[in-house]
């Protein structure tokens, strides 16, 4: 549409063309005003075979004007011209330096494993930006042409051409396959796109980084990429990133901040939750969930017989302690014989009590935690940081013999091991614990 030297709207000089994709052109130009290159990608009315991809030029414009990112080039511009026979929009963009990871691979360059978490990390924070924007901004076209490096390993993320704002997808009907085979989560080839869907491009795009081959061109073993043989990389780098290219949207990591916290070593993955994970119908835990705090309290329990029937067999075995001691109180080897009567009766109606009287309320936020217990009038308190939990389990807890065990959920923090919801069925100490270990990130562990 253009040749080196045309200029347009009498500021922008074309300089050479940098690439062209299905829908529209991009042009390195110089800013004749203000005397800085830039970047112009233009659409041709007249060579525009469905009409879709006028409109998503120009949410691509729209979207742009928003943005605000060191790694996404700023919005100059955006206008039309009409010619004879034709009309031309324009997207005018910042140039971003450098060249495309495709060319960079094309080269030759083969990044090592610390160049390739780099620009994972660099990635994986404008993606964050994105997603957290209102409404979340999906790119849905990562891939290596549309990722520019810079010598120093800084990267920019360009062409927003396929981008979604998800606001728009969902209140409208329709939809549009767009992004390239083999970067393109299986989602997209049913028109639809979330948050996720740009990991998986993101999987994809540090695949072909590291091994120089096209993904799909790689065997798959029950839908997924089987890359393992094919790399030479960490066990844990390639556990992530095995995360990434999950095929089932449900399975992969749910957000690039979760993405970023685990490439970091800062989070486990978190367990994928089930769709099915609704709260028991007659539970009493009352949770309260915002993107930023989760609350929790598990009531007092239900009274059962076997708790009744443990508490008065405490205290009769006490009350016949108090009886035998009487009556032996002279003799010191029988007292000493008795010690362990009054050990074993006091723990019995201890934890009789506790089983029954005992409440929780566990509090936590982005970095923190809180659990509380509250036992006849008293309050005791645990505070402590998310990174510091290892997992959340259901397990057993063992009582005063062997096969007297109590089942309880549990932060693992370290060496010690919180308790709380003893009181809860089996269904509602599954789903509290999945609840939980989503929010915060951590595994989850189950052992009834």
């Amino acid at each position: 549409m253009h040749q080196p030297g045309d200029i347009i709207k009498e500021r922008y000089q074309i300089l050479n063309l940098l690439g062209q994709g299905g829908i529209a052109s991009t042009y390195a130009a110089e800013d004749l005003n203000l005397s800085q290159q830039v970047a112009i990608k233009i659409l041709s009315l007249r060579q525009l075979k469905d009409w879709k991809a006028l409109e998503l030029f120009e949410r691509e414009g729209k979207v742009l004007a928003q943005l605000n990112h060191p790694g996404i080039p700023n919005y100059l511009d955006y206008f039309q011209l009409d010619i004879e026979g034709d009309r031309r929009f324009y997207i005018v963009q910042e140039i971003a330096p450098g060249q495309s990871l495709q060319n960079w691979v094309e080269s030759g360059w083969r990044p090592t494993e610390l160049e390739v978490r780099e620009i994972a990390k660099q990635l994986l924070e404008i993606l964050a930006y994105l997603h957290q924007l209102t409404p979340p901004v999906v790119h849905r076209d990562i891939k290596p042409q549309n990722i520019i490096r810079q010598s120093n390993n800084q990267v920019f993320l360009v062409d927003f051409g396929a981008v979604q704002d998800t606001y728009r997808h969902t209140m409208t009907s329709g939809s549009t396959i767009v992004g390239t085979y083999g970067y393109m989560a299986p989602e997209q080839f049913r028109g639809q796109a979330k948050p996720a869907t740009d990991l998986y491009g993101l999987g994809a795009t540090l695949l072909f980084l590291l091994t120089h081959k096209d993904p799909a061109d790689f065997p798959e073993k029950r839908m997924k990429i089987d890359f393992r043989p094919y790399v030479n990389i960490t066990p844990e780098l390639a556990d992530w990133l095995e995360n990434l290219l999950e095929p089932v949207i449900e399975d992969r990591l749910t957000s690039a901040t979760e993405a970023l916290a685990l490439l970091q070593g800062k989070r486990e993955r978190i367990v994928p939750r089930s769709p099915g994970n609704l709260q028991p119908v007659g539970s009493r835990v009352v949770l309260e969930k915002t993107p930023r705090q989760l609350k929790v309290k598990v009531p007092l329990p239900n009274v059962q017989f076997h708790s009744i029937f443990r508490l008065v067999f405490s205290i009769v075995w006490l009350i016949s302690l108090i009886s035998i001691t009487r009556v032996f109180s002279g003799n010191f080897l029988t007292l000493l014989f008795l010690v362990p009567f009054w050990l074993l009766g006091i723990a019995s109606l201890v934890t009789s009590l506790r089983n029954m009287l005992v409440y929780n309320t566990l509090n936590f936020y982005s970095d923190k935690f809180e659990i509380s217990w509250f036992f006849l009038g008293t309050k005791r308190t645990i505070q402590g940081n998310i990174d510091d939990i290892s997992k959340v389990v259901v397990s057993p807890v063992k009582g005063i013999n062997s096969e007297d065990k109590v089942m309880n959920c549990a932060l693992e923090v370290g060496t010690n091991s919180y308790c709380f919801g003893s009181g809860l069925t089996a269904t509602e100490r599954e789903w509290l614990v999945t609840e939980i270990a989503e929010f915060i990130g951590k595994p989850k562990l189950i052992d009834n």
